[in-house]
């Protein structure tokens, strides 16, 4: 039994909590391999970004100020991701249909580059912090998929708030969760390496 409490750095509302968990009972379960994965780093490079440093060295909401009201959104995705190429080891894998890009960031920015990069056709959500991907992916699988995949394949840069919550994800929407991890090669921007976390 998942208990509000226990998770509420997650759920945040009660009301959503006890909505979603209402919603969840009514679902099936269908054999199925839901696939989700993570925008930067994981489908497209930002190598190009951080070797011209155009961070430098901002903190986060400085360098969120900084896109916005500086260098100008338009300029940005101008300058980064119009007619660049992105390897399409994780993208070939999705299914328009029914798999997801979970991405964070300033939604306004991360839309532009999904739909820069074209892939606006797939269902996308975007987040402004990592650890609220936890409920988005729940909240799509209820809301969106209705009905229980028996498994979900996660491709991320940045794995660990999934491998935390990989036990409860299973617990709570009775799957199997395959967690990759996408290291970039910094020196041609392809995928290095696709490293299966076991835990």
């Amino acid at each position: 039994m998942i208990n509000f409490e226990d998770y509420k750095e997650i759920f945040k509302n009660k009301n959503d909590f006890n909505l979603l968990i209402e919603k969840l009972s009514k679902l099936k379960s269908k054999k199925d391999n839901l696939i989700v994965s993570d925008f930067d780093d994981t489908i497209f490079s930002t190598k190009e970004v951080i070797d011209k440093d155009v961070r430098k060295w901002r903190r986060w909401e400085e360098w969120n100020d900084y896109i916005m009201k500086v260098i100008w959104l338009n300029k940005f995705i101008q300058d980064f991701y119009v007619w660049k190429d992105f390897p399409k080891e994780i993208i070939s894998k999705l299914d328009k249909s029914k798999d997801l890009i979970l991405t964070t960031w300033i939604y306004e920015l991360q839309e532009a580059k999904i739909k820069t990069c074209k892939l606006d056709n797939y269902n996308y959500i975007i987040v402004p912090y990592a650890i609220d991907k936890i409920l988005e992916l729940i909240k799509y699988i209820v809301l969106e998929l209705k009905y229980l995949p028996s498994e979900i394949t996660i491709y991320e840069d940045r794995i660990q708030n999934f491998v935390n919550y990989k036990n409860f994800l299973e617990n709570f929407l009775n799957t199997k969760i395959n967690l990759f991890k996408v290291e970039i090669n910094w020196n041609n921007k392809n995928i290095k390496e696709i490293i299966r976390i076991e835990k």
